[in-house]
């Protein structure tokens, strides 16, 4: 039985390393897929925003850049331009692991980070403001 759980232990610990992907420069916008409790729980590698506080409403969910948020969930028919008020930096951690916001659409404007593992609703000054994304290593505040 002891060599049993220590063979499950060595398995559940090897899996976060098989999920990492080779890149995160490649736009994907996620709004189907729910991300779980960040108590405990493995990186899914997106980028996740909701329209309303405390992650209520609409949401959509990037692994990679995107210039313009106008576009974006199943078909890119959804728009997030403008509209985010909470927050999830779930990406991998390590190069590429911070998330800058823009101002604008195209990388535009005023700009502010969210390092990996942050999380929460969007400081009012930035709320319902940010039109694009990009990963980052470092926030370099």
């Amino acid at each position: 039985m002891r060599k049993f759980r220590t063979t499950m232990l060595a398995c559940a610990l090897a899996l976060p390393l098989l999920a990492v992907p080779a890149t995160l420069t490649t736009a994907s916008a996620t709004p189907a897929a729910t991300p779980a409790d960040a108590s405990g729980v493995a990186a899914d590698g997106n980028y996740w925003v909701w329209a309303d506080t405390n992650e209520g409403g609409p949401r959509c969910g990037w692994s990679g850049n995107d210039s313009d948020w106008r576009t974006c969930g199943a078909g890119g028919n959804y728009n997030m331009n403008d509209r985010a008020s909470a927050f999830w930096n779930n990406g991998y951690a390590g190069n590429l692991g911070d998330v800058r916001v823009y101002e604008n659409i195209g990388y535009g404007g005023a700009s502010t980070c969210a390092p990996n593992g942050s999380r929460g609703n969007i400081p009012w000054e930035w709320n319902d403001r940010i039109s694009s994304h990009k990963w980052v290593t470092g926030c370099g505040f």
